[in-house]
């Protein structure tokens, strides 16, 4: 099997730059340049053709990394770099956060407080709610609010301990960045990307940070993405407990990462696989001891969430239609103009983000299987993950363009094996076949 010629003549890395451009700009600047109907397609299209064809390109070679020890100063280098985001940043989130109080436009930083709250004062955490004029059952999964006990003790705003969560979450983006035997030109701009993609996303989706705990979340993502580099089973058990159990949407991924890990390294595969389980059962499961379903059938209220969502039209311009599924990134739009009743074409649709989900993960896993002596299973690990992110978020029944942040800062992981030059962290596969 030929090795990807990564010289400086091929074509191949200025298109796969600019497919990871395009989905920066369809994400933020760009949104809904082509309409609230073709701009996901491109923008889905987009994600799907960068991991297809960086796929291709890196049949024949596995990765190898530096080890810290040596690339240390980088590190520091890009932590510094790193450090400069408030700068561009934190006066646009500061005004963002005046404008919109805690509890004015959003019930969801007031929620993780009556969480955080009952935990403090010891009483049952997964009860009832009741805000802002109706009950609803606890649907928030661990990971979601207890990070927030550190904020809350120490008086800090949860929206400012969110930003910073997502800091520390690039930060790991910096520490594999660091491992990579990279030309300093190029170190340098991958460096700054998530500089640039932080201050890009603040200006164009404030909502993000005024309203919402996402960059956490995100921060969660980067950890794992992180740790598909990394041998620490550590590293790779944390960023899957934090992802579990701060959004399902992992859910359906995770077979195939396991199978990956243990094709790879059975011993590492299954003690990952230990420490994840430990991981999941020691932070959830005494939560809802006294209840075991309550979660389970606080998801089952979704159905009515969408249902409000696949109704909230803006008064003021009615024919854009629901301003949180024409919102140019997701897939919705097609289906709420298909015919039948509203919560049939939500269900119609559901139907189809299972099937899609699983179809990419089945199809991702038998592409591996097909190429296993001349792929890296790291490498079919991250491009999976994200191929698969942008499948989920495509199809949300409720494209909230916050949600949908996690897909786009997973592709900073993917563009570091975009590289114009023979770089020395691929090395041939050797072919023992």
């Amino acid at each position: 099997m030929p090795v990807f010629n990564f010289s400086a003549r091929t074509p191949w890395s200025w298109l796969l730059w600019l497919l990871f451009v395009l989905e920066v700009l369809f994400f933020t600047f760009w949104r809904k340049s082509l309409g609230p109907y073709w701009s996901p397609v491109f923008l889905y299209a987009v994600e799907l053709l960068l991991c297809l064809l960086l796929a291709r390109r890196l049949l024949g070679v596995r990765l190898q990394v530096a080890p810290m020890r040596k690339v240390g100063y980088r590190f520091l280098a890009g932590a510094g770099l790193l450090a400069t985001s408030p700068l561009l940043t934190a006066s646009i989130i500061r005004k963002a956060l005046v404008r919109a109080p805690i509890g004015t436009f959003s019930d969801i930083v007031p929620a993780l407080q009556v969480y955080v709250q009952r935990f403090l004062q010891h009483e049952t955490v997964y009860k009832s709610l009741t805000m802002f004029g109706y009950t609803f059952l606890p649907n928030y999964p661990p990971m979601q609010w207890l990070p927030f006990v550190g904020a809350d003790l120490a008086g800090i705003d949860y929206r400012w301990w969110s930003y910073g969560g997502l800091l520390l979450g690039l930060l790991a983006y910096e520490w594999v960045l660091a491992r990579l035997d990279l030309p300093w030109a190029e170190w340098l701009l991958k460096a700054a990307l998530p500089v640039l993609l932080v201050h890009f996303n603040v200006i164009i989706d404030k909502p993000m940070y005024s309203l919402t705990v996402e960059g956490l979340i995100v921060g969660f993502y980067c950890l794992l993405a992180a740790g598909i580099f990394s041998n620490s089973v550590w590293m790779k058990a944390a960023g899957l407990v934090f992802c579990l159990l701060s959004r399902y949407s992992l859910a359906l991924w995770v077979p195939l990462y396991g199978l990956l890990l243990l094709y790879e390294n059975p011993k590492r595969g299954w003690l990952t696989t230990g420490l994840t389980i430990v991981g999941v059962v020691a932070l959830f499961v005494p939560f809802i001891l006294h209840d075991p379903t309550i979660f389970f059938r606080a998801q089952l209220e979704n159905l009515d969430v969408a249902k409000s969502a696949w109704q909230q039209i803006d008064t003021s311009a009615p024919w854009l239609g629901p301003i949180h599924l024409f919102n140019g990134i997701g897939l919705a739009p097609w289906f709420y103009d298909l015919p039948g009743t509203l919560e049939e074409r939500i269900i119609r649709l559901q139907l189809v983000h299972f099937a899609v989900c699983t179809g990419i993960v089945v199809l991702a896993g038998g592409l591996f299987w097909y190429h296993r002596h001349h792929f890296d299973p790291r490498l079919a690990a991250l491009l999976s993950l994200k191929a698969y992110l942008a499948t989920f978020y495509a199809f949300l029944i409720v494209p909230y363009t916050y949600l949908a942040s996690v897909s786009l800062f997973t592709s900073l992981f993917v563009v570091l094996l975009i590289t114009r030059k023979k770089a020395a962290f691929l090395v041939p596969i050797v072919d023992s076949q």
